[in-house]
């Protein structure tokens, strides 16, 4: 049984992953902020600001896989200290990819529909990248650094997530939920305005895992695209959740895009198209409604 190391195993999706790899593979996590504890995993503190920490990880686990999935991935984070992000999520996935390189390995890279300016939707995996914000910069970077230095590797540029995380503590991906049971429980009277003009194509978190979980075992190299079978705007995101919560769709608004004030950019239609992932896996790409009557019974 090969071994696969997750970076970032105690975040959103590394939670999911780990659960899930740990039934194929032997798996061993890295984390930073938060501990992980999960039975049969091993996991390790580490920083990927810190080479030399990451350095010992390496040689102490000794990986055959490894799949990169933390990183500094707050937008608005990034976009207000550059050098940081540059170093954390261009940086360390140079530095693993030329670890994977030197000792025959392979490398799986988490990364994100935002590398794409979002003019057009429906990309494929071919399409060309334009980042807009600091963030999406450097994954996309961080993609051309692995495929040049690293010839068994695989990015997986992954849709925004939706679902709840494996442990037991506040996840970003969770807000909708958490804003509109404070509303149901009459703690704030305001809807949530979402967006009726920005797309994207979301994904369970634990369905993501799946998808990432089999391309890691296969023969699979270059870019793959995985993400939910329908494109959908954050305000019918937003209706769909209400209906599976059974939660008046009162508590939210629709919203344009172009007139909101907002700090960082992001793009306006990254839905992907999946062609690509369907014929190589055998995951099943769900529309939004099946993926949240399986979270939400």
């Amino acid at each position: 049984m090969k071994t696969t190391l997750i970076t970032g195993i105690s975040g959103f999706l590394g939670g999911h992953l780990a659960t899930i790899a740990k039934d194929q593979f032997r798996v061993a996590g890295l984390f930073h902020t938060y501990t992980a504890e999960i039975p049969g995993v091993r996991t390790f503190y580490s920083s990927l600001k810190d080479f030399t920490v990451l350095q010992k990880n390496l040689d102490e686990i000794q990986a055959d896989v490894i799949i990169h999935n933390a990183a500094m991935a707050n937008p608005d984070t990034c976009e207000a200290n550059p050098a940081e992000a540059e170093k954390i999520n261009v940086g360390s996935s140079e530095f693993l990819a030329k670890w994977c390189e030197t000792n025959d390995r392979r490398m799986v890279f988490i990364s994100t529909d935002m590398v794409f300016d979002g003019t057009k939707g429906n990309y494929r995996e071919k399409d060309e990248v334009n980042p807009l914000s600091i963030y999406a910069k450097t994954k996309a970077k961080a993609e051309i650094d692995i495929l040049t230095h690293c010839r068994n590797s695989l990015i997986c540029r992954i849709a925004l997530m939706y679902g709840k995380g494996v442990f037991d503590r506040l996840y970003g991906s969770e807000w909708l939920e958490r804003e509109l049971i404070k509303r149901k429980n009459n703690v704030i009277s305001d809807p949530v305005v979402l967006f009726h003009d920005q797309f994207r194509s979301m994904i369970s978190v634990s369905k993501a895992a799946e998808a990432v979980t089999e391309a890691a075992g296969r023969d699979i190299r270059g870019i793959l695209h995985i993400a939910g079978s329908e494109r959908v705007s954050r305000f019918d995101f937003g209706r769909k959740l209400c209906a599976v919560l059974k939660i008046p769709e009162t508590f939210i608004v629709s919203a344009k895009y172009d007139d909101a004030n907002i700090r960082t950019p992001r793009p306006k239609d990254v839905s992907l198209n999946i062609t690509k992932a369907r014929s190589l896996l055998t995951t099943q790409f769900q529309n939004i409604e099946t993926g949240l009557r399986e979270i939400y019974p």
